[in-house]
């Protein structure tokens, strides 16, 4: 990981949770976890963070490989109040964020060897015959976002202990042939039953192959198209039509080679910053944009 600090104070607690959002009492570990691999995506130093924060929520693995989310009581004690939205996802950044913290299993406790071994093996049995994998076990559904960042785990996997390089080209060429609709040259948000058009997930899935890194079909729109269109409503950040201010998309227009979008994205959602539509995520993104676009501003602050 990289070198200049992630700054959690506003929500990481003495135990090492994670809050969800600033002063809330509710822990979700696929946003807490998707916030530190973004952050070291750009280039902040997530590791004091990330090893805190693993080493309060891997005792919390449950028997299916998963981490569901937790609420804080009135005696101050963690407990569980709601499963995993998508255990597939968080089985996904489980394996991302260990292995982006310590490289190898060798440099992991065995206690968290034993972790990995038990969420990478859960994980793989959410592939169903299309070549996708599905939400839950037992959950007929499987979804665009969902793969892709099983598709980046899998890569991981695949770099950093030599397994899952198989399975991450099948899921790749999967993506595709479920996914991808060449008729209309949109991306499908789910194996089946579309949502209704809104920002999230239609608009927003749009971009998680790019982030993902995968090899686009022929057809697919480019960045502009989808800002000139859909996405549009981000760029202005247009909070009538975003449930929050997606700030993960940056790192689409990052791999576009977009940092002027990325800084508009950073200026025009400065003032959400700490609000309802804010949560750990968006912080992380912000402070990695800040870190690229304002270094002197962030000097000062420290």
């Amino acid at each position: 990981m990289a070198n200049d600090s992630l700054d959690l104070q506003q929500y990481q607690t003495e135990d090492g949770a994670i809050l969800l959002q600033h002063e809330g009492g509710v822990v979700d570990p696929y946003f807490a976890m998707k916030a530190l691999l973004a952050a070291d995506e750009l280039g902040l130093d997530a590791k004091p963070a990330a090893t805190v924060w693993i080493a309060w929520l891997q005792p919390r693995q449950e028997a299916n490989g998963s981490f569901p989310r937790f609420i804080r009581g009135k005696n101050g004690q963690w407990r569980r109040f709601a499963n995993a939205d998508a255990d597939d996802s968080t089985m996904a950044l489980w394996l991302s964020l260990l292995y982006r913290v310590y490289g190898t299993a060798d440099n992991m406790s065995p206690d968290l060897q034993q972790s990995l071994r038990k969420a990478r093996k859960a994980l793989l049995r959410l592939r169903v015959a299309s070549g996708v994998f599905h939400y839950a076990r037992g959950a007929d559904l499987g979804y665009l976002m969902d793969n892709a960042e099983v598709l980046e785990a899998l890569r991981d996997d695949c770099h950093h202990a030599g397994l899952g390089c198989q399975q991450a080209d099948q899921l790749e060429r999967a993506m595709v042939r479920v996914f991808w609709n060449p008729r209309r040259h949109v991306w499908r948000t789910a194996t089946h039953g579309e949502p209704a058009a809104a920002f999230y997930p239609r608009s927003a899935a749009q971009l998680f192959p790019l982030m993902a890194g995968m090899r686009l079909p022929p057809g697919q729109p480019g960045l502009d198209d989808w800002l000139n269109g859909e996405g549009r409503p981000w760029l202005m950040q247009d909070e009538k039509k975003l449930d929050f201010a997606w700030g993960l998309l940056t790192l689409a227009a990052l791999k576009s080679q977009r940092e002027d979008v990325a800084r508009q994205w950073w200026e025009r959602a400065a003032p959400s910053r700490l609000g309802r539509r804010w949560n750990v995520l968006e912080e992380a993104i912000f402070q990695g944009l800040e870190q690229r676009f304002n270094p002197a501003e962030q000097e000062e602050g420290k």
